[in-house]
């Protein structure tokens, strides 16, 4: 089949968050499985660094990938003029689409030459139906003049967890119009962990102090003033909490710093950029829990990257990755600094608790690769090409 994946952000994007490297996942998976697929994404490839507006095309992973030119970008949305070179109706030689994200200029325009074309596609919304407080105007808007039609177009909303199936109803979307799909980790990188020591001795962090480690986009919504505010109320034991990941609005960063100096415990927290490759295996392999705790997150994909390598998890019931953990691995809580902050001591002093939550691990990794949500995806788009 030739399938076209559509994705604002692609690799090596990765500073964009968990959603890059799903586009890549699936992708891969899809063209491992002898699928011609294509990915149509920008050229903008960083938070903060200016796009090129000339378009290229490169193969990798036996994937061919269109950067678009990005013409403006604002926030995390891009204006792409170069998509209406790329696929003119007359030239539009897809089996089938899928689109990953909402608020773009590709996935849409896509997605009208292929209803003209009568070629089906399913969306990914991958957390974006329902608005935050900052955005809420705006996605109303768009919402109005293109988001619902361009919903109500897709053969399958191919949704990643309980919480967001909750959300696309809540939305207005019919329920056989959703396809429930988990997201899933390359277990393999997971399993080559440098040895310990590494990233502790990169940030100055002693043996004898554990590590919580948050990874992801410095944010609002991933809810690190409740963390804080939890860790300083675990100033009797021992810990170090490492922030890792980019952020899109310095000020924010500065912020969080300042709280963590009115709070008393900026000497016990880093900062530390984002980390990719061996670095960020580095500091999974000399952490001792990893914290989740975002006001709503459809998923949650570093809880998943902390399951393949062995680390236990805290997550909030917000994430809607709390369904694995639910299972066994960790703790999920009830949002808020009391929940955060006693789930997170429980896992810092009963080290029974924990082991068990360690020897977990091992069965959970075994059962969130990426295989099955490719095969998923794969059948559902050869059934729609056999109908």
């Amino acid at each position: 089949m030739r399938i076209l994946i559509v994705s604002q952000y692609y690799r090596p994007a990765f500073s964009f968050g968990g959603t890059v490297a799903n586009a890549v996942a699936l992708a891969e998976g899809l063209a491992r499985m002898g699928h011609q697929v294509s990915v149509a994404t920008t050229t903008r490839l960083d938070i903060g660094k200016r796009a090129p507006w000339r378009s290229r095309i490169e193969s990798m992973g036996g994937v061919t990938v269109h950067y678009l030119g990005t013409w403006r970008s604002f926030r995390k949305g891009n204006l792409n003029p170069a998509v209406l070179k790329y696929a003119p109706p007359g030239k539009f030689n897809f089996d089938v689409l899928h689109i990953i994200g909402l608020y773009d200029s590709i996935g849409p325009f896509l997605a009208s030459v292929a209803a003209w074309r009568k070629v089906p596609y399913s969306i990914e919304p991958a957390g974006m139906l329902i608005a935050g407080k900052r955005t809420m105007q705006g996605k109303r808007l768009y919402h109005h003049f293109v988001g619902r039609r361009f919903l109500s177009g897709a053969k399958a909303v191919v949704v990643t967890s309980r919480k967001e199936w909750d959300d696309a109803i809540h939305f207005g979307l019919e329920p056989e119009h959703l396809i429930m799909r988990r997201n899933g980790v390359d277990k393999s990188e997971y399993q080559r962990l440098l040895p310990k020591g590494r990233f502790r001795q990169r940030w100055g962090i002693p043996v004898n102090e554990p590590i919580i480690l948050w990874l992801g986009r410095i944010d609002p919504m991933k809810n690190l003033e409740q963390l804080f505010a939890a860790m300083s109320g675990l100033i009797d034991l021992p810990w170090r909490l490492a922030i890792v990941g980019p952020t899109e609005t310095p000020g924010y960063s500065t912020g969080l710093k300042e709280l963590a100096s009115q709070l008393a415990i900026d000497s016990r927290v880093r900062f530390v950029p984002p980390l990719y490759g061996p670095d960020k295996l580095a500091a999974f392999a000399d952490a001792d829990v990893l914290a989740l705790v975002s006001l709503s997150e459809n998923w949650g994909n570093s809880a998943q990257e902390a399951i393949a390598a062995g680390v236990p998890v805290l997550v909030t019931k917000t994430c809607g990755v709390s369904e694995v953990i639910d299972q066994g691995g960790g703790l999920v809580v009830a949002l808020g600094i009391d929940p955060i902050r006693e789930g997170l001591r429980r896992l810092l002093t009963d080290s029974e608790f924990y082991q068990q939550c360690k020897s977990e691990l091992l069965a959970m990794a075994a059962a969130i690769s990426w295989d099955e949500p490719v095969l998923q995806m794969a059948n559902m788009f050869e059934g729609w090409k056999r109908q």
